[in-house]
């Protein structure tokens, strides 16, 4: 395996104020919310396996869609940890057993990324 990506997607984004207390990676462009547009606009060629490491029952609420609409391939969710840098450690384990060679870091909250 080469190339790996970590979205990084537990936050819970205290510092934009929203109506509705949800986190700003969730918060919906249309009908698509900001990971998802992310990952749609993402070139499935760059990264062979993809982890979003989010709090797991989040992921179930916003991001069904993800396996469901088959947004892009190799797509697997890890639980976040207390600040981002235990979710990067945690990514980075749940990584070890495909061996990448390159690993990507990402913010889920900055989805307009070339």
């Amino acid at each position: 395996m080469k190339n790996a990506l970590i979205i990084l997607a537990g936050g819970i984004g205290r510092r934009l104020s929203n109506s509705t207390n949800t986190p700003k990676q969730y918060i919906k462009i249309g009908s698509t919310n900001i990971i998802e547009y992310f990952l749609k606009n993402l070139d499935k060629n760059i990264f062979d396996i993809i982890v979003i490491v989010c709090v797991l029952k989040m992921s179930k609420k916003h991001l069904v869609n993800i396996k469901k609409n088959n947004i892009s391939h190799n797509i697997h969710f890890t639980q976040s940890g207390i600040n981002r840098q235990d979710s990067s450690k945690k990514g980075l384990f749940f990584l070890r057993k495909y061996n990448p060679k390159k690993v990507l870091i990402h913010d889920a909250a900055r989805p307009f990324v070339t």
